[in-house]
């Protein structure tokens, strides 16, 4: 950050304090300041006149065009969460999001509105920014290419958590890592009738029949076959319905819906492609709750989850 710095001597609210600091200004011109995104209290920004200052705080003031660069960057995001999308990690490798049911994660011959093309535009407006940054400030602005990378998948009915990478590299590690970086990735669903057994595990290879293009799974290995992993436990029998949630040790092409389907006999609600009957809330009835790994540049753990949509409520009731 660039700009003038400094300490706050005695309590007082924001914009009194700007008037003290700059008092060869207009006020018009002080509050313009505010405004347009200049001030940042503590490292934060802040536009509230009336937000109370107290001793010892730190209060910067930044060049007009890094105001106006961050703030490009703010509308770049709330523009992505306007489509429904939340943000939920973001750093220099991987950005994680809450995807909303109904939104492909990539492009169709037929369709390319996704939630790809959505992210890599925002990408593009946050490095464009950071290099006017950069200049203003007097750095040497990182110009590669920038572009976001899919590591992983969800259906376009399934909500909940996905993550991208911002490098190949990035990608290739995570992906080339994946069982043993991913710690934990849970799905909560709810399937037709009353699941029989409490909890168990699923195993079985999946194929995917070209001309259908629907997944199906067999008990014995069979020929370009992928095997398959899914660990369950019920939550919740209703009437109809019962609430289970799935835990992956694969990640295979549809592979809890398969497995709800044709191994436990109990389709996901709303799921026509592989047999469910009812639809209740117009939706797939499947979310992506929890995506934990651990980051292979930083070796942090990176906990991510999704609450399950209003939607899933109606089950109960």
């Amino acid at each position: 950050m660039t700009g003038q710095k400094f300490t706050v001597s005695h309590p007082a609210p924001l914009l009194e304090y700007l008037y003290e600091l700059f008092p060869g200004q207009s006020r018009t011109g002080v509050k313009g300041m505010l405004s347009k995104g200049q001030i940042v209290v503590n490292g934060e920004g802040q536009t509230a006149f009336d937000w109370p200052l107290r001793k010892g705080d730190t209060v910067m003031v930044l060049r007009k065009g890094i105001s106006i660069a961050r703030s490009v960057r703010a509308n770049a995001r709330e523009e992505v969460e306007k489509s429904g999308v939340k943000i939920l990690f973001e750093d220099e490798y991987y950005i994680v999001v809450d995807k909303p049911s109904g939104m492909l994660t990539v492009a169709t011959d037929k369709e390319k509105k996704t939630l790809y093309a959505l992210l890599n535009a925002y990408l593009k407006v946050n490095a464009r920014m950071q290099r006017k940054e950069d200049l203003i400030a007097g750095r040497e602005p990182d110009r590669r290419s920038v572009k976001i990378w899919i590591v992983h998948r969800l259906d376009r009915g399934t909500s909940g958590v996905l993550v991208f990478a911002k490098t190949e590299r990035a990608k290739d590690i995570l992906q080339s890592k994946w069982k043993e970086l991913v710690k934990e990735r849970r799905y909560v669903a709810w399937l037709e009738g009353s699941v029989e057994k409490d909890q168990g595990a699923i195993q079985s290879w999946l194929l995917e029949n070209e001309k259908s293009m629907k997944m199906k799974s067999s008990q014995e290995e069979v020929r370009d076959g992928q095997l398959a992993i899914t660990h369950y436990r019920v939550l919740e029998r209703t009437k109809r319905y019962s609430e289970v949630e799935f835990q992956l040790e694969t990640g295979r092409k549809n592979q809890i819906r398969v497995h709800a389907a044709e191994e436990l006999g109990h389709p996901v609600t709303g799921d026509d492609k592989y047999g469910a009957q009812w639809d209740p809330i117009h939706r797939l009835a499947l979310h992506a709750t929890t995506l934990v790994f651990r980051h292979p540049f930083t070796q942090k753990t990176v906990r991510c989850a999704s609450p399950l949509p209003e939607s899933f409520d109606k089950f109960l009731r």
